[in-house]
């Protein structure tokens, strides 16, 4: 990690070394842009009361008038330069918030959690202000944030998974190729362009389709007035004849485009824009080819951006062409060749079906690459925690229902979120079927942590990501949690009614995942078993009554072929009815020592040990923060 953070510090110290001398070289040549237009106002002034004459008259005034459209284009481009570097500085130090977890610098892009998905989210921290997604996110263009954060929620095939991570290993190392893509995302994203309104125009309707007698009436005449033309020039042509048709024909011509003219207009306005919008892209299309894919879905993104028959970088430079043609009325100079072309050939309407003929072959592709882009940012920012984080692995990821992998096995298993300095891993099992992970341990000694660990870990290795650990197998899971449930007055539920929804939530995935499991099918490579993850469910009620309603639960899971870790105070639970023959029972322990003052301080080391907790510190905290028994300590006193 400190080899990775020492290149990000060492190129914002170089960027900002650069900015500083564009800066300076900037004001430089505005004052150099002052002095040549006061000397242009000088020659002038000479030229005028005959101080310059013959040739000097002229030459004196232009040299200082070359020199100031000199300076004024370079420090354009030295400005346009230093806008750069400071996005490029904008996006390093977001690399160094990254690494050092420094959450309130690192920008919050926007994604919706679907309500379905709310409650995993919530409870992983996989969105919001200190989640996954603001650790992993790369991606600026609305697609590829969507891509990425439907990547979280939506677990993909173990076939799927292996792919995403061939192509994340082999952008791994690419940093340089990484920064690129963010950087000209981040400009696309600045350029407030919406690929919804490209799509819709791209799956839009054609104008010119249901009018095929304009087309060829346009085609006709064309032909005829450019023979006509020729056949005027052929000495002996009946030039009177042909003169009368050549004015019938312009005569119709101008008829037409007072009809037609407003509608072929409007869609060409219209599609300027668009065009407008892809050309954002292009730059973008165009880094495609800095790619050496060996990946299946690399390949697949460079062939559709720039190597394939129909790729973005191409057909978009067609479609520029057509645009400019169809534009040209909208240059001053040009506009006069435009009225010749469309009196004399109806060019608008000839203009309209190159563009519907591109239409036809290449709009259905917008989306397609649309998508490429987004699909790369999502690797690319997957990618870029795997190059943060060289220490942690690609997990084995089999299908849950053809192969013996039962159960989650991971090695040094840590807290994604926490830095490296601070994070404490442990080896955990979750798993096999018929047994539960019973997690307890004192307040605070991270019993939630490593179910959140292992939650965590889950989504990423199913987004195709590296996970917080040296080793991971694990079967393909739905993750269902309960951790941070609350009341809502505005429904009228409890705390306790509402994570009893929450838990009936769960068990109703689980059972219709079960069903699934008995179905035989050729997508048996798809179907996942339920992991879930409980913290301390069941507060809203008194301890018995919790206890033997939390072995139900338990026992509805395991008996659905559920696998899940339940975090618990209750020490008894590991031996009560029904689940001591089931419970791989982990606890964390907490240490007290003297601290400076006398008084007593606890520590934990979040190291997990075998067996039920041997000890609880409710009481110890009390007295911790000053809330001890003074009325016992006042009658022992007596």
């Amino acid at each position: 990690m400190s080899e990775r953070k020492k290149l990000y510090e060492d190129t914002a110290s170089k960027l900002r070394q650069t900015i500083a001398w564009r800066k300076r070289t900037s004001r430089t040549l505005q004052i150099l842009r002052g002095a040549c237009f006061l000397l242009f106002c000088l020659a002038v002034v000479g030229s005028l009361t005959a101080t310059f004459t013959g040739v000097l008259a002229y030459l004196v005034p232009a040299l200082p008038l070359i020199g100031l459209f000199a300076a004024a284009a370079l420090n354009e481009t030295i400005e346009y330069r230093q806008h750069i570097d400071r996005v490029r500085l904008y996006l390093n130090d977001l690399q160094l918030h990254r690494i050092d977890r420094n959450w309130t610098a690192i920008t919050e892009l926007p994604f919706t959690v679907p309500d379905e998905n709310f409650h995993v989210a919530k409870d992983l921290d996989l969105f919001g202000k200190a989640s996954l997604f603001k650790l992993i996110c790369l991606a600026q263009t609305p697609l590829g944030i969507q891509r990425l954060g439907d990547w979280f929620l939506n677990p993909a095939s173990p076939d799927e998974i292996q792919r995403r991570q061939h192509a994340v290993a082999e952008l791994k190392d690419n940093h340089h190729l990484r920064e690129e893509l963010q950087l000209l995302s981040h400009t696309v994203s600045k350029a407030q362009t919406e690929p919804e309104e490209l799509l819709d125009w791209a799956n839009g309707e054609l104008w010119l389709e249901p009018r095929k007698w304009l087309l060829w009436l346009g085609r006709i005449s064309a032909i005829t007035v450019l023979l006509s033309g020729i056949w005027f020039l052929v000495p002996g042509s009946p030039k009177m004849i042909l003169g009368i048709l050549l004015m019938a024909l312009i005569g119709i011509h101008i008829v037409l485009t007072v009809v037609f003219a407003g509608s072929i207009h409007a869609i060409f306005n219209s599609v300027g824009y668009r065009q407008r919008d892809v050309s954002t892209y292009v730059d973008l299309f165009r880094l495609a080819k800095s790619l050496s894919p060996q990946s299946e879905l690399l390949s697949g993104i460079q062939q559709d951006l720039v190597t394939g028959k129909k790729n973005a970088v191409a057909c978009v430079g067609q479609l520029q062409a057509i645009i400019g043609i169809a534009q040209m009325r909208r240059s001053g100079l040009m506009f006069l060749v435009y009225i010749l072309l469309q009196f004399l050939f109806l060019v608008d309407v000839h203009t309209l079906n190159w563009l519907e003929s591109w239409h036809k072959k290449y709009a259905r592709r917008v989306g397609d690459w649309l998508e490429a882009v987004a699909t790369w940012e999502a690797l690319s920012s997957l990618s870029n925690l795997a190059y943060h984080q060289p220490d942690w692995s690609f997990p084995v990821v089999e299908s849950a229902f053809k192969s013996s992998q039962q159960s989650i096995e991971a090695k040094s298993l840590g807290h994604p979120l926490l830095p490296d300095d601070q994070r404490v891993c442990n080896d955990v099992t979750v798993g096999p079927r018929d047994s539960i992970l019973l997690v307890t341990g004192s307040n605070m000694s991270g019993k939630s942590t490593l179910l959140r660990s292992i939650g965590m870990n889950c989504a990423l290795a199913q987004a195709g990501c590296v996970v917080c650990s040296t080793q991971m197998k694990m079967p393909a899971v739905q993750i269902e949690t309960s951790m941070r449930i609350g009341d809502s007055v505005s429904d009228g539920i409890s705390f306790f009614m509402a994570e009893l929804k929450r838990l009936r939530e769960i068990t109703v995935e689980a059972e219709s995942l079960a069903e699934q499991s008995e179905v035989n099918s050729a997508d048996d490579g798809d179907k996942r078993m339920l992991l879930f993850l409980l913290d301390e469910i069941l507060q809203g009620t008194n301890s018995k009554e919790r206890q033997i309603a939390v072995i139900r639960v338990c026992e509805y899971l395991l008996d659905s072929g559920a696998i899940g870790a339940i975090s618990t105070h209750d020490l008894e639970l590991a031996e009560a009815e029904g689940l001591r023959q089931k419970c791989q029972t982990v606890h964390f322990r907490e240490f007290f020592e003297d601290g400076v003052d006398g008084k007593k301080e606890m520590s934990f080391d979040y190291v997990m040990r075998q067996g039920v907790s041997p000890t609880t510190n409710a009481l110890k905290l009390l007295e911790l923060v000053g809330l001890s028994d003074r009325g016992h300590d006042s009658r022992k006193s007596e």
